[in-house]
């Protein structure tokens, strides 16, 4: 858990974009180069969330292990960090599951080469906050509202549609605004939104701070799916698979070591380091993460992104998919 920008572009231009950008990179190589000794030298771009595996794949040595020479560089919202991959600034970049989805729908030629962070079926790392004081007790009482956002129709949004779907209430009667997450608790303060939907960090400082959740849709309707995976492009995958696949070595070897409780301190100084924060105010708990992909929690994610008009057409996780990544029919399968 960590700070996450705002997600605010669209996934329909970023398509556009792209695929622009990787026409113009396709001309120039793929972006690799051979380091001393033989190894792979590539650039990787991490997320302002859930970055912690790859530093500790960094700081462990995994990624030297594995034969790769990684420069990590600090990305920001989804749309920004995938134009990053398309256009061979870097050669592996996270991705939000959502957008990546999304956009590889409308043709912008990227793969999934394994998960990272996912949805956490035990514990909440985001949520529906209101006022103490407010008026808004429960999701039914959010029809006519307005709620705060960290993208509009962009996915981020779709586990609060379905809950509210789910409550009865009519989504088309509630207005949506983008918010960045650092801006959610300033927007209730002064009641320019009725509720923000927080994750993260800022979820659990929001609650802190006196906040109350009223809601947790992502456990409820997404618990296990992917929210974080490294992504990279069809062209450089095809001329770089034994990289890739070290590169998912490399990964499963730092999310064991992100997984296991005796190394917590150290995972929370990593994101006290990456932060430049005191690490009193790193987290205590993380989301887990696993580079071996939850199939059918991700469908039923990009099923959802159709539902409700995110997506024209049905899309085949298995065609997001690279051939060679980590994957399993569902959790615990």
């Amino acid at each position: 858990m960590t700070t996450r920008r705002s997600f605010l572009r669209g996934a329909a231009a970023l398509a556009v974009a792209a695929t622009a950008s990787f026409g113009l990179a396709a001309c120039g190589g793929d972006g690799q180069a051979a380091a001393p000794g033989g190894t792979a030298k590539i650039k990787v771009a991490v997320a302002p969330i859930q970055f912690e595996t790859a530093y500790i794949a960094q700081q462990q040595g995994y990624f030297a292990k594995h034969g790769l020479d990684v420069e990590i560089v600090r990305g920001a919202d989804p749309a920004a960090l995938l134009a990053q991959v398309v256009s061979g600034d870097v050669n592996i970049g996270i991705g939000s599951w959502i957008n990546v989805a999304t956009s590889a729908a409308k043709g912008v030629p990227v793969k999934v080469i394994g998960g990272n962070g996912m949805v956490d079926a035990k514990s909440d790392n985001s949520g529906v906050l209101v006022a103490k004081d407010s008026p808004v007790k429960s999701l039914k009482d959010l029809a006519g509202k307005t709620i705060g956002v960290v993208g509009v129709k962009t996915g981020g949004d779709i586990p609060v549609l379905q809950a509210l779907e789910g409550a009865g209430v009519d989504v088309n009667t509630v207005k949506e605004v983008a918010v960045p997450y650092a801006g959610m608790q300033a927007a209730l303060e002064r009641k320019t939104v009725d509720a923000v939907v927080a994750a993260d960090s800022f979820y659990h400082q929001i609650l802190a701070a006196g906040y109350v959740s009223i809601s947790n849709p992502v456990r409820e309707y997404q618990a296990n799916m992917p929210v974080t995976v490294w992504t990279s492009t069809t062209q450089w995958l095809a001329q770089n698979a034994a990289t890739a696949k070290k590169f998912d070595d490399a990964m499963t070897e730092a999310v064991a070591y992100y997984s296991d409780p005796s190394h917590l301190d150290n995972v929370r100084k990593v994101y006290a380091d990456v932060n430049q924060a005191d690490i009193s105010k790193a987290p205590k708990t993380f989301v887990p993460a696993d580079v071996t992909f939850n199939v059918k929690e991700a469908q039923d994610g990009v099923d959802a992104m159709k539902h409700f008009g995110l997506l024209q057409k049905a899309v085949s996780v298995k065609d997001i998919l690279w051939e060679q990544a980590p994957q399993r029919a569902s959790a615990g399968k």
